[in-house]
């Protein structure tokens, strides 16, 4: 195939202006510069001087290729569509061939000629071989001349051939600009045109989900408004609960609720160590064998006025603010609230009364003229020299005596008349009736009850009472000090009331207790052996089904009692629940409040205790006489 110009003239390496390149044993000519000789013939053999010419041959053939290949490209880029990228394409390819065919040959060259020192030194071996050669045949020949001739077309050859190597470098550096400018633009303008398609992808695409996106835009306006009335409902509905809440936390009702952790502790807890606390001086003034009486009792029992304290603090203190916050103020505030409705009058007192006058509520207990109970006055004479009878004599303190010996008293519908003495006032007791028997002892325990002045005696009897009087005011008596607004106490009642103390109260350890409890009806009564299995009394029955419910007690029933007082424990008989203790006290036995028994309350009106070596472990309605307190030993 012959290629042709546009001009269909002969293809020749000349371009106007430009000097011509011949070829001269491997040497530049270039025309125009006079200070260039033509290099005389090189004396080299013949099959070098073919190779020489061999290798020029072939460099002007490269460079008539590339020269060739961009023309036609830029000729083709203005008739055809898409021509000038074509033309761009063939003039890299061309280029790039161009340059790989030159790159080629001067690694080759560099292999040969290698770079540096080691280049120079295998220059100058190479240099030494040839002069060798030379000097040889020029010895051979006999003719010096030709060597220094030599000499100089070397010099010539060298200084022609760092020429030739330097235009070269020169035009590859100007391709490798080119190629790069080029690819440059082929780049651009493929990007350019995958971006058209791709818009034109992209719009067809909307086209076809054109109808999709219609008919999601009409759900969607027919949707959102229900879905927006949705969010206002419940954003409406968020906004009152958070409302409520925030009013029941800031009234009394907080205390019913559960609190929120604020760091401090809370009311109950609080409450609770004020109580521990007077408590504890309490017991410190029975044991000192001062007489101890409660302003409220319930059937002999004192009444817990916990709840009351608890709900006036709330009506005086959580209305508006948060109550519940213990800080140092809310403390402060509770204090001052305890201090009101719970303290102590040290009363020492002689007035007369006439026939038929009340002694008020005094604390009975009962003896018999066992050993266990007289000691070495069994045989049953009393102070005043008489035979004790059943059912006619009565004793009081032998040092501080309510009444006279020789008065006649009435107690439960019976009259008695005070024959005996006895330590009574050490254990807080006024009076101490006489039975026949122990048993009956037993039945009685300690109670409080009223007493009276009965016929037969003279018209006035001087009634000394002394001793400590604990005043535990319940919310009735904090009303009646007058001290709350009208609005005040009727929250005050209306939420001493309520039925939400029931949950309050509530309690898993207490139920769990009772269950196991009616678990042990039907086992044996033993003090000896109260620890084996299947064998109590009343104390180790209470103690070992508290110790199952992860709640340790004291050993015997009247510390049991001493506990459940010490740590603020007492509860009111309305107010019992499953699990909860009764302590009695049956017999004057010197412990805590002469408690001599305990029993475990299961529900609906029963309890189950340990009653006695013939009966065992049983269940019985619930006993409200002989009742000392009620006790919850479980926060």
């Amino acid at each position: 195939m012959k290629i042709r110009k546009a001009e269909n003239k002969p293809m020749e390496i000349h371009i106007k202006g430009t000097p011509k390149l011949r070829i001269h044993s491997g040497k530049k000519r270039i025309k125009g510069r006079s200070a260039v000789r033509t290099a005389r013939r090189s004396p080299l053999s013949g099959k070098e001087r073919g190779r020489n010419a061999s290798r020029a041959s072939i460099t002007l053939k490269r460079k008539s290729l590339y020269t060739m290949g961009r023309m036609g490209a830029e000729q083709a880029a203005g008739q055809i569509e898409g021509g000038e990228e074509l033309g761009e394409s063939a003039e890299v390819t061309v280029s790039s061939a161009y340059g790989s065919a030159e790159q080629m040959s001067r690694i080759a060259r560099k292999k040969k000629t290698g770079s540096g020192k080691e280049r120079a030194d295998r220059n100058g071996l190479e240099q030494n071989r040839i002069e060798g050669r030379k000097r040889s045949r020029l010895k051979d020949s006999g003719s010096v001349h030709a060597m220094d001739s030599e000499r100089k077309k070397q010099a010539i050859k060298a200084k022609g051939s760092h020429v030739r190597e330097y235009r070269e470098q020169e035009g590859k550096d100007s391709g490798k600009k080119k190629k790069k400018g080029i690819r440059a633009r082929m780049f651009s303008a493929f990007f350019a045109r995958a971006g058209q398609e791709k818009e034109g992808q992209n719009s067809a695409a909307g086209e076809e989900k054109e109808p999709e996106i219609a008919v999601l835009r009409k759900v969607t306006a027919a949707v959102l408004p229900l879905v927006l009335v949705v969010f206002a409902i419940m954003a409406v509905a968020g906004t009152v609960v958070a409302a409520v809440t925030a009013v029941i936390y800031h009234s009394p009702l907080a205390v019913f609720f559960p609190l929120p952790d604020t760091g401090y502790d809370s009311p109950r807890t609080v409450l609770e160590s004020y109580y521990s606390e007077f408590n504890r001086e309490i017991m410190e003034i029975e044991d000192s064998g001062d007489e101890i009486a409660y302003q409220n009792v319930e059937n002999g029992a004192p009444v817990s006025n916990f709840k009351d304290t608890l709900m006036v603090y709330m009506i005086l203190y959580g209305d508006g603010k948060a109550g519940y916050v213990m800080d140092d103020m809310g403390k402060k505030n509770l204090k001052k609230v305890f201090d009101e409705m719970n303290y102590t009058d040290q009363e020492s007192s002689a007035a007369e009364k006439e026939v038929g006058d009340s002694l008020g509520k005094v604390w009975v207990t009962a003896y018999c003229p066992c050993s266990q109970c007289c000691g070495p006055y069994a045989n049953g004479i009393t102070a005043s020299g008489r035979k004790a009878k059943a059912k006619h004599t009565i004793a009081v303190d032998a040092y501080h005596p309510i009444v006279p010996m020789g008065t006649k008293v009435v107690i439960e519908g019976i009259t008695y008349t005070v024959e005996d003495t006895g330590n009574l006032n050490h254990y807080g007791n006024d009076f101490d009736i006489f039975f026949a028997r122990h048993s009956d002892t037993g039945q009685w325990g300690r109670r409080h009850v009223e007493a009276y002045l009965a016929e037969g005696n003279t018209n006035k009897v001087m009634v000394t009472s002394s001793g400590t009087t604990v005043h535990n005011l319940t919310y009735e008596d904090y009303i009646k000090k007058g001290t709350l607004s009208k609005e005040q106490e009727k929250m005050l009642a209306d939420m001493m009331g309520s039925e939400l103390w029931a949950e309050y109260y509530s309690s898993a350890a207490g139920q769990a207790v009772a269950e196991l409890a009616m678990t042990k009806i039907g086992c044996r009564y033993d003090q000896g052996r109260r620890y084996e299995e299947g064998y109590y009394d009343c104390s180790s029955l209470v103690q070992r089904l508290y110790k199952e419910a992860g709640i340790e007690l004291p050993a015997t029933a009247a510390e049991q009692g001493r506990y459940c007082c010490q740590n603020a424990m007492l509860i009111n008989k309305k107010d019992l629940k499953p699990g909860d203790l009764i302590f009695y006290s049956y017999e004057d036995n010197g412990q805590f409040r002469n408690i001599s028994h305990v029993a475990v309350y299961v529900g609906n009106g029963k309890m189950v205790h340990a009653a006695n070596p013939d009966r065992g472990v049983v269940i019985d309605p619930l006993k409200d006489g002989s009742v000392v307190f009620y006790a919850r030993p479980y926060k």
